[in-house]
């Protein structure tokens, strides 16, 4: 059995472009189903029904150990395009052998907000920049795990997706 034990590392790409200075880490989307509280005849009590393939809001952030000028520069009120490609390990719990796996996480939104940090002496701002995810896509090792693409009605999970009948059923 493969162990899944942690990142080993990453680096992440701005529209394409090198990746971001003094970068600390990434908060990842949750991905929360929407949802509506029904009741009536038939049912005993209540049912929180989720809407297949829709989503609550979603969001991403950024954290920083400094401010840096091309990093607050993606507080422009314009969409971004994130590509985060990282190596996890995974050990064999039989041979104890170590591998990697390759992993992308590519997300797209707008700023939602920056906070600066800060200031002390001989100290990191901790600064952070909060967007919002309307796409989302994970590949492990070259197979997509998700994706979802909130503009095209795209939710796809271990490559079904999950809207195509209401695609389909909206004539698109």
């Amino acid at each position: 059995m493969r162990i899944p034990e942690k990142v080993i590392n990453f680096t992440c790409y701005v529209n394409g472009s090198t990746e971001l200075a003094g970068m600390v880490d990434l908060t990842l989307p949750t991905i929360e189903y929407m949802s509506e509280t029904i009741s009536g005849a038939g049912i005993a009590g209540e049912i929180d029904s989720t809407t297949p393939g829709h989503t609550s809001a979603m969001n991403f952030s950024v954290n920083f150990r400094s401010l840096v000028d091309k990093n607050l520069s993606l507080t422009k009120p314009e969409s971004y395009a994130f590509e985060v490609k990282g190596a996890l390990q995974e050990t064999d719990s039989k041979t104890q052998v170590t591998t990697v796996k390759k992993l992308t996480v590519a997300v797209r939104g707008f700023p939602k907000k920056t906070e600066l940090g800060k200031l002390g002496v001989a100290k990191p701002t901790d600064s952070n920049q909060e967007f919002t995810c309307e796409y989302l896509k994970v590949n492990i090792d070259g197979q997509t795990a998700i994706e979802i693409d909130k503009h095209n009605m795209v939710f796809m999970v271990d490559g079904k997706d999950y809207l195509a009948e209401v695609r389909a059923a909206l004539g698109k």
